[in-house]
Parts: structure tokens; C-alpha cells; sequence
């Protein structure tokens, strides 16, 4: 049959309309998971058996944040907000926390794909605001969202924790040396250490000071072949400042703000009160950092919000939940469409 003009306009607008038509979020399920703030608490605290009293459960019988703190996430946020000592600890751990901070809050989790793409919304009450100096003068509000595949040593158990050190910038054990090192404009160090993962190190101190790795870097030969096979954190993060550009990145030998490919788009709002949060990626792995997504397989999953202008450690986590596409069993289940 011979294609008028007409006619071919109307296919190319109902084709490209079906390929960047967004789920019907009304039909997707949502899921609560609360966020809080969880202070100072790198990787090296929270498996150290002194300081976090779930250390054990942990690393003996091999059980994740979750199994202990799916119900009390909020409360260990309060506490951090508020000073007061959580864990083991005698002492507060959080001695700078920030004025007005709410300590945790619930946000609305739904996930859906098409086949090609996966779609995220998150969902939550807005701040208030708690008065304190704008950090990020830029961005009232960053979401960040990372997910591995199974293959990156802490995250099944500690979620986004594994990439967070006792010894990155604005952490207890920093390091002033960090940005007169050889590999520190590279490694994006201009402020200090960022996130890595201990497959990039050839050690991690976890019990004595100062804890971390930040200076235990592997060979670059090393560490490529961790990217190759995989041992990373996906990210993407949406920035709300006007002009800010998303990022499509990675984690591992440090906190890579870009090289990704995947990212179709990241936008957010307020309405109302509350602030939604929209990802589109394409279930490909497009670029360097790039996770593959697939059916059949499990992700671990994790997001943060830095609200109120925050930056760096200052802002709300989620623990480590797992992800699937059409999977009910998974934590964070992505429906078709």
C-alpha cells in the first residue's frame, strides 16, 4: 500500500509516541521504604562488632541491613539527628547534626519496564527546612539511585554502605592528604576522597584509626578488570538546581560522575508538599558503568536524597533492598507494561 505524507506523519508521531510513552503509574504498585539519616556510619562501623551490635548477625550468619533494621530505620535516624548514641557506641556518633534535620521519612518506591526501558518514581514529603547554611546552593534537592549486579563484595549486605569509608571527605577518619596525591585530580579529589568500593583497594582498615582505604589503590590494570567484569555500583542522580544536567555514573575506585550511557532522563518536582522523582534508563548498558538489566536476575538496590540544600554525608539513605524485573519475590519488584 502506498504511504501518503499524512499518513507516514501519523506513524512516526503514534511510533514515537509509544516509545517515550511513560508507565501509567495509577497501575504500578508502590512500596514504602523509609529513608533516614544515617550520620558518620561508613562500611568500617557498621561491620566493626564494637560499634554496630548487628555486626554479628551480619558477617556470621550472613544477614543484610534489613533482616534487623527494616523496622527501625526511622528510630536509628531520630537518634542520629538528635546526637544520641546508637549501636554499641557510648557516645554519640553524629557530633555535628545538622539543626531542624528531620531524622527519617517515608518515600513511595514504584518500578515498572517495557521491555526496553526501566522507569523509577520515588515520592515523599518535602523538608521543612531546617535553617541550616546551604551546602549545595545550587540543588535544593539531589536523588541518588545505585544498584549492582550481585558481584561487588559488601552490597548484598550493607547496600550503599559498601561504597561509604570511614576515610571519605567529611567523614571522622578523612585524610588531608587525599588531594595532593598523584591520582587526585582523576579521581575527582578536589574536595577530598570520594566513594570506592574495597574491590578497588588492596586493603581496608576497619577496626583501628585512621579506618578506610582511600590511599590503598590497586593497579589500574586492577581496577579495569573489575569494571570489566562488572564489580560496580550503577548511578544516576537527578539534580533539581536550574540548569543542572543529571549524572549517568559509576562507583568504584572512586565516585565517577559521568562515562554512563543509559540515563534517558531524570526529572523531578514539587507538588505540594511533596517532591516526585521520575528515572528513565534504557535496560541496556549502554556505557562505561553501565549495568545490563535483565529477567531472571536479581539487583541490589539502594537511593539517598540530599534535601534542604545538603551535601556530601549529610543526607537520607535507604538501606539495601533487591530488585527484579517481574519477580514478586524481589524487594522493589519492576512490572511490565
Amino acid at each position: 500500500m502506498k504511504m501518503t505524507k499524512l499518513s507516514l506523519l501519523l506513524v512516526g508521531c503514534l511510533g514515537a509516541g509509544a516509545a517515550l510513552a511513560a508507565p501509567d503509574w495509577s497501575k504500578v504498585p508502590a512500596k514504602k521504604l523509609p529513608a533516614f539519616f544515617p550520620g558518620p556510619s561508613g562500611l568500617e562501623w557498621i561491620l566493626n562488632k564494637d560499634d554496630h551490635s548487628a555486626a554479628n548477625q551480619m558477617l556470621e550468619k550472613n544477614r543484610s541491613c534489613v533482616y534487623c533494621h527494616d523496622e527501625d530505620a526511622v528510630d536509628i535516624g531520630n537518634k542520629m539527628v538528635a546526637g544520641k548514641p546508637v549501636g554499641n557506641a557510648k557516645a554519640q556518633l553524629e557530633t555535628t547534626p545538622p539543626k531542624g534535620k528531620g531524622g527519617a521519612m517515608p518515600v513511595s518506591v514504584q518500578a515498572a519496564h517495557d521491555g526496553k526501558k526501566l522507569y523509577l518514581r520515588f515520592e515523599w514529603e518535602a523538608a521543612k527546612g531546617g535553617g541550616e547554611k546551604k551546602a549545595d546552593p545550587k540543588n535544593e534537592v539531589k536523588f541518588t539511585v545505585m544498584f549492582d549486579e550481585n558481584k561487588v563484595q559488601d552490597v548484598k549486605l550493607t547496600g550503599c554502605w559498601a561504597t561509604c569509608h570511614m576515610d571519605l571527605r567529611t567523614m571522622p577518619d578523612a585524610s588531608a592528604n587525599a588531594k595532593s596525591n598523584p591520582k587526585a585530580k582523576a579521581l575527582g579529589w578536589d574536595d577530598g576522597v570520594t566513594k570506592y568500593l574495597r574491590e578497588s583497594r588492596n586493603g581496608v582498615e576497619m577496626t583501628k584509626k585512621p579506618r578506610g582505604g582511600w590511599d590503598k589503590l590497586k593497579s589500574d590494570a586492577d581496577i579495569e578488570a573489575a569494571l570489566k567484569d562488572g564489580k560496580f555500583l550503577d548511578l544516576m542522580q537527578f539534580r533539581s538546581g536550574k540548569g543542572e544536567k543529571p549524572v549517568d555514573g559509576y562507583v568504584l575506585e572512586s565516585r565517577h560522575m559521568d562515562g554512563g550511557k543509559s540515563l534517558v532522563k531524570a526529572e523531578g518536582s514539587r507538588q505540594g508538599n511533596k517532591w516526585v522523582v521520575t528515572f528513565e534508563r534504557t535496560l541496556a548498558g549502554a556505557g562505561k558503568g553501565d549495568h545490563t538489566l535483565a529477567e531472571g536476575k536479581k539487583y541490589n538496590i539502594g537511593f539517598a536524597i540530599h534535601e534542604d540544600y545538603a551535601n556530601a554525608r549529610f543526607h537520607h539513605v535507604s538501606l539495601g533492598y533487591s530488585m527484579a524485573l517481574d519477580d514478586p519475590k524481589a524487594d522493589i519488584n519492576v512490572v511490565k507494561q
